[in-house]
């Protein structure tokens, strides 16, 4: 008696009828929640701290006594380790960014996205609060790996430092983004398979492991159209105070637009069948 009033009153619940609550959802509660699942994840965080740290003196630390023009150091020259630097930083905050949004294929995998898909959450907010935790262990990342740079003594002006370490955690919002398209897009024991391939890939396509200067004129053209070019060409000017590709922001805002709507698209295409 007791169940069948109970099924007779879920079947008359009208989920277009349901109020939105206001800004789609969101709340500090929700993205505190969030935040501290994150930081419960031990390898996420560790992978992101260590991995940048490692690259730096495997990369930077040989170049550090290596000036970057004709200015010797020791007379206020740049040293090659500077770009290095904040290149590494910039992948710090790549990884952090984008192993965030793939962690919820673990969560479809436990069900947890169809059971937000019953609450009137709005998917682009939830895809923002994404974001925002990404940003938070991006910008972790980046000033760790300035940090460790500063005491090998790798130093640049404050300024600089200062406006491309900025650059370098804005990645955050476009990769964290890219994260979530693969999160949703694949089971939760491939999602890393596939992401791990590409990270390295668009790396070397946008000039963080590899000066594009020293690749082909070919390349050099290509690498313009890669999600990570633009950031690390505002980051790497920023830090050697020179101007910017003019293309770099464009770059930047086109590949966040297409990432974001991927991984909007992907979150309604998992839910739908709920």
């Amino acid at each position: 008696m007791t169940m069948t009033t109970a099924t007779e009153r879920l079947d008359r619940i009208d989920p277009t009828t349901r109020r939105v609550p206001p800004l789609g959802g969101f709340s500090l509660t929700f993205l505190a929640v969030e935040l501290k699942r994150l930081f419960r994840n031990s390898s996420v965080v560790v992978f992101t701290l260590i991995f940048p740290i490692a690259m730096l003196f495997m990369i930077g630390l040989p170049n550090k006594n290596t000036p970057i023009s004709s200015t010797p150091i020791a007379q206020g020259g740049l040293s090659a380790a500077v770009p290095i630097m904040i290149s590494m930083a910039v992948y710090g905050a790549m990884v952090a960014s984008t192993m965030t949004g793939v962690s919820v294929a673990s969560e479809r995998a436990q069900g947890w996205s169809r059971q937000l898909r019953l609450t009137p959450l709005n998917p682009v907010v939830y895809i923002l609060v994404k974001v925002v935790c990404g940003m938070v262990l991006g910008g972790i990342a980046v000033l760790v790996t300035l940090v460790v740079g500063a005491v090998m003594g790798i130093t640049a002006p404050m300024g600089n430092l200062m406006a491309a370490g900025l650059l370098a955690w804005l990645s955050s919002l476009m990769l964290t983004s890219l994260g979530l398209a693969v999160g949703y897009a694949f089971p939760a024991q491939n999602a890393m398979r596939y992401l791990g391939p590409i990270l390295p890939i668009l790396s070397f396509m946008g000039g963080l492991f590899v000066p594009l200067t020293l690749m082909p004129d070919a390349l050099q053209t290509a690498a313009k159209f890669t999600p990570l070019w633009g950031i690390a060409n505002l980051s790497q000017s920023a830090v050697i105070g020179v101007a910017p590709d003019g293309w770099s922001v464009l770059n930047l805002v086109v590949w966040f637009l297409v990432f974001t709507g991927l991984a909007v698209m992907m979150f309604r295409r998992d839910t739908k069948r709920v």
